[in-house]
């Protein structure tokens, strides 16, 4: 980077590297050659969504080598906020502007939309140690093993499927509507069984799908927060799952589904299974203001147009200091920490109250942590007429990293590594550091395709139930296709910035489309044993190696479908490097002073070589 004008992850042209905290100082130089007549040069300035107000401040002549003269200014971002910035001038009499570029490198001529961003962020930022380093493995409760003891209190209306193996229902019912409302009888308690199995694939974390009382077998309609859904099992099964995963270093965080409930439940009631009486049944409900109707009953606001999903009043107080007590309860259960749904629904002002509540409780002798579903950038989301100040309020600790999950497929599609680079840096420079080691890095989940299927055969895109259940199978030779794409993709995602997140089944070759074909039980007696011990081994080698919970990244080789790089160490003089070829050659590693294979796809690796379509990691 010696001749580039500005590159912000150059310590020469910005100091600090990545995001500062507010009332900090922030050293900004560009570099120009000698012999260009250099009039005015300028920062500029403002904060997000506040062009008007931009700064401009002076670059003065501060230093020079053989060829350049260094131009630099001081500042002081005073408020914890997004920053926007680029650099201005009259070079040998011409106006110029110095904009952001590929790998956030300075260029003459781009974009006037294209600026560089500094993020400053709150002195209380407060990320639970807990979070970094982390391992997290995220269950589908109904879908992952059933203990076989027998549930109390169970709704007579519900399907369980007699056979485990079986295909979820994909189709709708007579009716036309698709209510999920099929059964493999998962339960907390087989889970607490197979606690030894998840420890064995190097899991720190266990993040759960909704497993309140609700009717549908993904439990995104709540229908009574305090309550375990009597199919999962008991308030005790919950505690006991707490207590014997912390025994074994794990933690466990909750689904918090906070902007709406269902409409079957205590609070609205619609379909009268409650004694209670809910908003939908009378106007004089207690929790008639927790609801937006504007026609009261059957006019209510509902999540994307559901009906069967009302939308909770932000404006209620009542409603969100219940909210509060729910956390409080289940924190004081075991649980390490909530992911909020669909986060950018919730008002700035809930969140922050929530986070709040959250961060002022203690388990296990540590803070609990806040989760965000945040499907874009964490540092710029807009949403709702809402600018949100997840990092820079403190609020979030961490997110669902899609930005990386979209980044790695296409990089996989195609074998552009430069833009998988770029990615990456803009989250380094964007993401507060110890947001960005706390961040739940997914290739999988319950909202997307399964990462086999996604690499051998692609997103589904816009495609219907019925179409992805007759393209859902693979053949031997699709299936091994997309193994070894997996396992390729996983050695980059298990090592980047940030911490993996397994979603149950991956690593023992469950494949399938979206909704519900992503959500198929956990194969127990079938599992691809060979994709399994790979799990397990880069699960230890994080684990073998603690220093991967704030190493710096250091981009080696990232062109022609490769990608290289290190994570070294803050303190200490240790590395590791990781390495993926796509390509149909050979990449030379000869540069790397390393002789310790941690793990390769050759038999016989070659420490100074990657051969096509192989990964390897070396210490």
């Amino acid at each position: 980077m010696i001749n580039e004008i500005y590159c912000s992850m150059d310590r020469k042209c910005k100091s600090p590297i990545g995001p500062a905290q507010e009332g900090s100082e922030v050293k900004f130089s560009i570099r120009l050659d000698k012999v260009s007549k250099v009039e005015s040069p300028k920062l500029i300035i403002f904060r997000i969504d506040r062009w008007d107000e931009r700064q401009e401040i002076d670059l003065e002549l501060t230093d020079y080598s053989y060829n350049n003269n260094y131009y630099s200014c001081q500042f002081v971002p005073e408020t914890a906020d997004v920053y926007y910035y680029y650099f201005s001038m009259f070079l040998n009499g011409k106006y110029e502007e110095i904009r952001r570029g590929k790998l956030s490198k300075g260029i003459f001529g781009g974009r006037e939309d294209e600026c560089f961003q500094l993020t400053a962020f709150t002195k209380d930022i407060s990320v639970p140690d807990f979070m970094k380093g982390a391992t997290f493995y995220q269950i589908f409760p109904d879908r992952f093993y059933n203990s076989g003891e027998a549930k109390q209190d169970v709704p007579s209306d519900r399907f369980i499927h007699s056979d485990w193996y079986e295909n979820p229902n994909y189709l709708p019912n007579e009716n036309g509507l698709i209510l999920n409302d099929d059964y493999f009888g998962g339960d907390l308690k087989g889970i607490t069984q197979k606690l030894d199995y998840i420890q064995s694939l190097g899991v720190t974390i266990i993040y759960l799908n909704p497993i309140f009382e609700a009717h549908s077998n993904h439990r995104y309609n709540t229908a009574n927060y305090m309550k375990i859904d009597p199919l999962l099992g008991k308030e005790e099964d919950f505690k006991e799952l707490c207590e014997e995963a912390n025994a074994r270093g794990i933690r466990i965080i909750l689904d918090g589904v906070f902007n709406h409930t269902g409409s079957d439940s205590i609070y609205f009631n619609k379909e009268k299974r409650y004694a209670t009486i809910g908003a939908y049944n009378s106007p004089d409900s207690k929790y008639r203001d927790w609801f937006c109707f504007f026609n009261y009953p059957t006019g209510y606001e509902s999540w994307w147009g559901h009906d069967t999903l009302p939308k909770l009043n932000k404006q209620s107080q009542e409603a969100l200091e219940f909210m509060c007590e729910v956390m409080r309860k289940w924190i004081g259960l075991g649980a390490s920490g909530f992911r909020f749904d669909v986060v950018d629904e919730l008002t700035n002002h809930m969140i922050y109250v929530l986070s709040r509540v959250i961060k002022g409780e203690v388990v296990f002798d540590s803070q609990p942590s806040v989760i965000g579903e945040v499907w874009e950038d964490v540092s710029t989301k807009q949403a709702y007429g809402e600018r949100k100040r997840y990092f820079t309020d403190n609020t979030l600790d961490s997110a669902m990293n899609y930005v990386y999950k979209d980044a790695l497929f296409q990089f996989f599609e195609t074998r552009n590594a430069v833009d998988l680079l770029d990615t990456i840096i803009r989250t380094i420079e964007n993401y507060p550091k110890d947001n960005l080691d706390a961040m739940m890095n997914i290739v999988s989940g319950h909202d997307i395709e399964r990462a086999i299927t996604r690499l051998v055969k692609g997103a589904a895109g816009g495609r219907d139930r019925y179409w992805q259940a007759q393209n859902d199978y693979l053949d031997p030779e699709s299936y091994l296709k997309g193994k070894e794409l997996f396992k390729l993709l996983a050695t980059i995602q298990y090592f980047l910035p940030g911490n993996p997140c397994l979603y149950y089944g991956d690593e023992a070759g469950v494949y399938g489309f979206r909704d519900p074909h992503n959500r198929k039980t956990y194969p127990w007696g079938r599992e691809d044993q060979d994709l399994v011990k790979f799990f397990q081994r880069l699960g230890k080698i994080r684990q073998d190696n603690p220093f991967l919970k704030d190493a710096n990244f250091l981009p080696l080789v990232f062109n022609k479908g490769a990608c290289v790089f290190a994570r070294e160490a803050l303190t200490r003089n240790e590395s590791l490097f990781v390495g993926v070829n796509l390509s149909d050659e050979p990449i030379d590693l000869g540069f790397i002073k390393a002789d310790t294979v941690l793990y390769s796809t050759d038999e016989s690796p070659k420490v100074k070589k990657l051969t096509p379509r192989s990964s390897i990691i070396l210490k």
